[in-house]
């Protein structure tokens, strides 16, 4: 039946509950007893009880004078079923032609078992609660669609709604652990006139009271080690950020992610926080850690290997970058078709040719080259390289870590780096932030940073194969508009 049909009909459906006196969008809510998951495991004890609870009404099976229904509500779904005799010849009529699949409906009734054995409850007053003008959709197999209108992807899959449960709970023991290493939650800026943290295009947008343009947040890195400047020796933040740039199955414009400062530790520290904390993640929601992504199985037991950049280069492409000179890695970035001419970038670019594919169980790769990380400290034994370690599953990055770099002299001369880069082959390159210049300078102490994509862990946990399944209203193409 075409929507618009199925609107007139249900439109008749409220006119008619109107004209009997009935509001079909009450103020008054009846006492919810029970939640529906509560139900059958308790049996025993409710049987023959009488019961009160709420929820949709779905499923409608009409048995002459004898009908049943089912009831959803988050928690899960129960039977109901009602007859002539329990409610009356008025309450059924208005049951037939005032009612409808999606309703939200109130129910009160006595807890019974059917013939078949099955926990139902029988019903002796039913009360609208919410008229739905139109009902979820039998089936809807455009995926595209789908993500579009995310509440009939979770109407019509329950597996959808388990998926966003999970996400939650995840950020929830995130927040717990953190909570417990004494840091403190706090909250920076979306908006700023400068933007910083990353390498990243930005959204632009414009503050019409100050008549400037500002950018979206590409990281919240930079504020968070303010916050430490200014004392709070360990913060986090569940940071929403974005970055204007392409979308695929690991990428979407706007994310989620979680940036953790702590004062007076490094990535050594961090690698086994958080190797411990993702661990303890899967076996507590999971009850195990040892999970299934896309076909692979991943075994997230501590502890996780740790690959250095250069001996991944080593092992997956050949190529020794301890022995190599300048010119020949200017000559295979060449055959390589690599348009990079520095050194850093370029053994980055063939670490993420040949070794990033093999990386399917949680790999820490450590030590990258100086040049491509401004923010990071330098490594305490290897020259040219930074104490930076990003961890790798499934062949795709899901964290990156710093030990923070804190000598405000250096910091700059990275930025001014960073400057000439943006004039040369990489317009993503960061900008010079002037004002946390001179909040390091006031000194900043020495820590670790770490953040954690939470939507990539979300993919990982629940066996989704695209970001697009674990957030819950992705970004989409919009609709092109109706030609009058």
């Amino acid at each position: 039946m075409p929507i618009e049909q199925i609107r007139e009909e249900r439109l008749k459906q409220l006119k008619f509950l109107e004209e009997r006196g009935i509001n079909p969008y009450p103020p008054e809510i009846p006492l919810r007893t029970h939640h529906n998951s509560e139900i059958a495991p308790n049996f025993e004890v409710l049987k023959g009880d009488e019961v009160s609870i709420v929820g949709r009404m779905m499923a409608v099976r009409d048995h002459g004078n004898r009908f049943f229904f089912d009831l959803d509500d988050e928690s899960g779904r129960v039977q109901i079923t009602f007859d002539l005799e329990k409610i009356g010849e008025e309450m059924l009529e208005v049951f037939k032609e005032g009612y409808g699949v999606g309703d939200f409906i109130g129910i009160r009734g006595e807890v019974i078992k059917t013939k078949s054995g099955q926990v139902t409850i029988d019903a002796k007053d039913i009360t609208m609660l919410a008229k739905s003008i139109l009902p979820p959709p039998f089936r809807l197999k455009d995926r595209e669609e789908l993500t579009r209108k995310r509440y009939l992807d979770m109407l019509l899959n329950i597996d959808v709604v388990e998926r966003f449960k999970f996400r939650s709970l995840m950020v929830q023991e995130m927040r717990n652990k953190f909570l417990e290493l004494d840091c403190w939650e706090v909250e920076t800026p979306i908006m700023d006139s400068i933007y910083g943290g990353a390498s990243a295009k930005p959204f632009i947008t414009h503050h019409n009271a100050l008549g400037t343009d500002l950018y979206l947040r590409i990281s919240n890195e930079l504020y968070l080690k303010k916050l430490v400047i200014g004392g709070l020796e360990n913060v986090f933040e569940f940071s929403r950020d974005f970055r204007n740039e392409g979308m695929d199955k690991t990428h979407n414009p706007e994310f989620t992610q979680v940036e953790l400062y702590m004062s007076y530790k490094d990535y050594f520290y961090m690698m086994d926080m958080s190797e411990t904390l993702m661990s303890e993640i899967a076996q507590k929601l999971l009850g195990t850690t040892e999970i299934i992504y896309q076909g692979e199985k991943i075994n997230l037991s501590a502890p996780w290997r740790r690959l250095t950049v250069n001996d991944g280069v080593r092992q997956y492409a050949g190529i020794d970058l301890d022995t190599i000179s300048n010119n020949e890695l200017l000559e295979i970035a060449k055959r390589e078709r690599i348009k990079e001419t520095d050194k850093g970038y370029i053994v980055l670019e063939l670490f993420g040719k040949y070794a990033e594919p093999h990386l399917i169980q949680p790999t820490f790769v450590m030590d990258y080259p100086e040049s491509t990380s401004p923010l990071t400290k330098k490594h305490r034994t290897k020259p040219g390289q930074v104490e930076r370690f990003e961890c790798y599953i499934g062949g795709w990055e899901v964290m990156n870590c710093y030990t923070e770099l804190n000598d405000p002299r250096v910091q700059r001369r990275n930025f001014e780096a960073e400057e000439r880069r943006r004039l040369g082959v990489d317009s993503t390159a960061m900008l010079t932030d002037n004002d946390f210049l001179t909040a390091m300078e006031h000194g900043m102490p020495p820590m670790g940073g770490i953040g954690i994509s939470i939507d990539r862990w979300a993919m990982i946990f629940t066996n989704s194969p695209h970001i697009r399944d674990v957030i819950t209203f992705p970004v989409t193409r919009p609709l092109e508009k109706s030609q009058d």
